[in-house]
């Protein structure tokens, strides 16, 4: 994600007509699809502790998960609002309203609990694979749809649309986490038992790779066994979906071996986990904001490389300074406050 952002921000256009800029928005376009899966992995892990403590009544499983995406909803407006400012207010004002990727997160949050949280105390897998299959079906007509001009487009966006406002919009993106809470389930199921999780994996990392395979295979036997009108189109439709999709198996196989290996050491990559709203909301104004801005579009790849990793090591310093100090600084603000009499 870092990378992403840093080097289409810095890079000059000498540097952006290199194949090494190609491979960076290749690897550009995983950050956002694992965002989106792990939201759904996270979904179903709240799920199940909540199915452990009893706890099966849907509305009460779906209350918190709901309120958790109003609230990045809402900090996606805030963040919007603060590049406005930053930005000296000169962007438009429907940039304010633009459906990116907290938007989108925080609106998979809100809609997919309604068929994704558990029935009767079991996971609805069936039932969040095929809406998921729904919204992918329906991604290259909907996402990137033409509605009516007395539609607002800042609600209509959530659905689909044009670029600028909808680069994030429900078709297809909310097929990743309905992927994600079937997936989730499975997971932590399966890690009641070292053995049976570790099968799990490779039976992901496998499953994964077959996928993306399978979508090769069939580009070669016919590139337009599917045809859109666009790039971004295709990127919208079922053959991007599953080969990314499949990208995702061996990544958790991989995270899962280093998570072993580490065990409860260090993990810069779990660190960055546990930060990722503040590491997201800093890192896109160094990259992008008034603090950056004699670099825009200025560097070669090696200075830009430079920055990348003084980037990363700011962002790793603030993720252990806000996970070290910052719970214990709120702990130690309430401790002085006067306790209220009666």
């Amino acid at each position: 994600m870092i990378q992403t952002h840093l080097y289409d921000s810095w890079l000059s256009p000498a540097a952006r007509a290199t194949e090494a800029f190609w491979w960076t928005r290749f690897l550009g376009g995983i950050p956002a699809r694992l965002f989106l899966f792990l939201v759904g992995v996270s979904m179903a892990i709240r799920f199940e502790s909540q199915l452990g403590k009893g706890i099966v009544d849907r509305a009460t499983l779906c209350r918190g998960v709901i309120r958790r995406g109003a609230e990045i909803v809402a900090l996606a407006y805030l963040f919007r609002l603060q590049e406005f400012a930053l930005g000296g207010f000169g962007a438009p004002l429907s940039d304010l309203f633009r459906i990116d990727i907290l938007n989108c997160i925080g609106a998979c949050m809100i809609v997919t609990p309604f068929v994704a949280a558990p029935r009767g105390g079991r996971p609805q897998y069936v039932g969040c694979l095929l809406w998921a299959a729904l919204f992918v079906a329906l991604g290259p007509i909907i996402g990137p749809a033409h509605f009516p001009d007395w539609l607002p487009r800042p609600l209509t966006s959530y659905l689909g649309g044009q670029r600028p406002m909808a680069w994030f919009p429900l078709f297809p993106w909310a097929a990743w986490p309905l992927v994600g809470v079937a997936v989730g389930h499975w997971w932590v199921r399966a890690s009641r038992d070292p053995g049976r999780q570790a099968r799990t994996y490779l039976l992901t990392a496998v499953g994964g790779a077959a996928m993306t395979g399978a979508v090769i295979l069939i580009r070669r036997i016919d590139p337009y066994i599917i045809k859109y009108p666009s790039e971004l189109v295709q990127q919208m439709g079922p053959g991007s979906f599953f080969y990314r999709l499949g990208l995702l198996g061996p990544l958790a196989l991989l995270g899962y071996g280093v998570t072993r290996a580490l065990g409860g050491r260090f993990s810069m990559m779990r660190q960055f986990g546990r930060t990722s709203l503040l590491v997201y909301w800093i890192h896109v104004d160094l990259c992008y904001g008034l603090v950056s801005k004699r670099l825009h579009h200025r560097l070669g790849f090696g200075w830009a490389t430079a920055g990348l990793v003084a980037m990363v090591a700011l962002m790793l310093a603030i993720s252990v300074l806000k996970t070290r100090y910052w719970k214990g600084w709120r702990r130690h603000e309430r401790s002085r406050r006067p306790a209220i009499a009666g």
